[in-house]
């Protein structure tokens, strides 16, 4: 491993308006999935589809990561699962939030009434368009917790690790093994295979 740091984008929250843009060329999004209400394998399966419906074809699909949740005050509340997924499409970044807010509300989540660190049927985080940097005050390119993130990362690595961080610079395979020598807390309890009958 190299003397590289890793480097935590600053923090933000970010929601699409406007029409839907697309370019003449296709570009592979990576999406996070999570959820720990209801059945989050039956959300994750019911959202496939909308993603490629209103986005773009799911071209892989990770493992299922059994993780601790993020609470404030040690609230307790069921553990999550987490996925990561890769999109290709032409759609705009702003336009991929859109859809992926669209999905969330389909599948049952009201944001309306979330509150930071609570339980949720399902979340779907934008984590990059490609190699687009973007940051405005309804998108932040690339996601700027992946870096912190191993419930992002682990799924990551399995299906891109060679990807290059646009602002990091560094493999997402690097930046895990960098999360692994911090002294942060890890959040995946266990790896699951999702099978095709599951």
């Amino acid at each position: 491993m190299s003397g590289n740091r890793c480097t935590p984008c600053p923090l933000g929250k970010n929601y699409p308006v406007g029409a839907v843009t697309m370019s003449n060329m296709k570009q592979i999004a990576f999406v996070a999935f999570g959820g720990n209400v209801g059945d989050p394998i039956a959300t994750l399966r019911k959202a496939i589809p909308l993603v490629t419906e209103s986005i773009g074809p799911v071209s892989e699909l990770s493992s299922l990561y059994e993780t601790k949740p993020l609470t404030l005050n040690n609230t307790p509340q069921p553990n999550y699962l987490n996925a990561v997924f890769s999109v290709v499409t032409t759609l705009e970044p702003a336009d991929i939030l859109r859809g992926l807010l669209s999905i969330e509300q389909i599948l049952g989540r009201d944001r309306s009434l979330d509150k930071r660190w609570e339980p949720r049927t399902i979340d779907l985080d934008l984590l990059f368009v490609g190699d687009r940097v973007e940051s405005n005050e309804f998108l932040t390119l690339p996601h700027p917790e992946i870096a912190k993130r191993d419930f992002v990362l682990r799924p990551l690595a399995e299906i891109a690790p060679n990807f290059e961080h646009p602002t990091l610079k560094q493999s997402i395979r690097a930046l895990l093994d960098c999360l692994k020598e911090q002294s942060v807390d890890e959040f995946v309890l266990r790896q699951l295979v999702l099978s095709a009958g599951a």
